[in-house]
């Protein structure tokens, strides 16, 4: 294969222990010929079957396994980056179920607008067990999930497109653009959300425009274990950790204490002050998004103290 259309990349950790299997069926089936695409998988230092399950398909995708032992899902990307050869890259990740046609869209859709760079396609949740809780309506999809349900096409906030399905012209990202490996998936510690975005960020900053192509869908896998009121309120400090790196320019000004402004700080005790009040209460969405608000100011005080000191100085 010398000149595909596309190449499709994502890093998985042990992903043969949960739905790398389902994923790569789902490219089994795309309508997209393979002398068009290439997959570039890389095993992120897995210690289950994750390499071994991605050779058993060599035979029959389009594929180029890779191994990056260190740990970190940004630093594996990095490395299929050097290995691309489409003009499209399609990231997304080894936990999706792609639509039959999802490729040969995002193909359609590039060539009909060749004034944007960046393509976000779908993202629908793929749920183990249907949420029947009420605060489930209550949360952003988006930042929760990774979840981008907009039907209609055309073009998009940058900061609207996600990661499991987010198209890069490669003649954007270079030798020189790549992902941020102090930011994203570590195993085992909390880390900062928000490589994908911080990338589209950067581009966007260069005057690269956005679309979001609702033809091209994927389906994205939300394990019963993530649909908890607990689960998503303590993702929220993965959230707030990660803002200050895609953000500095908000972290507020002024006085600081223990490396975070005092506004900060300020913001932090009203909300912790609101959680403690309503912790014991039912169910509501007021005392949900305290509590969520309270998880969110902890991780972006830390987010501070990791990625903006600099900004002390301003």
């Amino acid at each position: 294969m010398t000149n595909p259309k596309l190449s499709v990349v994502f890093s998985s950790y042990n992903g043969a222990s949960r739905r790398l299997r389902h994923t790569l069926d789902s490219l089994l089936c795309q309508e997209l010929s393979h002398d068009q695409w290439e997959l570039i998988a890389v095993d992120n230092n897995s210690n289950d079957g994750t390499f071994d399950l991605l050779k058993s398909y060599s035979d029959k995708l389009p594929i180029t396994i890779l191994q990056h032992h260190t740990p970190g899902k940004s630093g594996a990307l990095n490395l299929a980056l050097d290995r691309v050869k489409g003009d499209l890259i399609v990231f997304t990740d080894d936990d999706v179920r792609a639509e039959p046609n999802w490729l040969q869209a995002i193909v359609d859709c590039a060539v009909a607008h060749p004034g944007y760079g960046v393509f976000g396609g779908r993202i629908v949740p793929d749920w183990e067990k249907e949420p029947r809780d009420p605060f489930i309506e209550w949360i952003p999809m988006g930042s929760t999930f990774a979840i981008v349900d907009e039907t209609q096409s055309g073009p998009c906030d940058p900061t609207k497109v996600w990661g499991p399905n987010t198209i890069i012209r490669r003649e954007l990202l270079g030798t020189s653009i790549r992902y941020r490996e102090d930011i994203g998936p570590l195993p085992g510690k909390i880390f900062a959300m928000g490589e994908d975005a911080e990338i589209i960020i950067r581009l966007a900053a260069n005057g690269v425009k956005s679309y979001r192509c609702a033809e091209a869908v994927v389906h994205h896998w939300i394990p019963a274990s993530s649909v908890t009121e607990d689960w998503v309120q303590k993702r929220g400090e993965r959230l707030g950790y990660g803002m200050p790196a895609l953000f500095p320019d908000e972290v507020p000004e002024g006085v600081r204490l223990s490396g975070v402004p005092l506004p900060t700080w300020i913001e932090s005790a009203q909300w912790a002050f609101r959680a403690a009040m309503l912790y014991l209460l039912p169910q509501s969405k007021t005392r949900f998004w305290a509590i969520w608000k309270y998880y969110y100011m902890r991780g972006y005080r830390a987010g501070i103290r990791r990625y903006a000191p600099g900004t002390l100085a301003r």
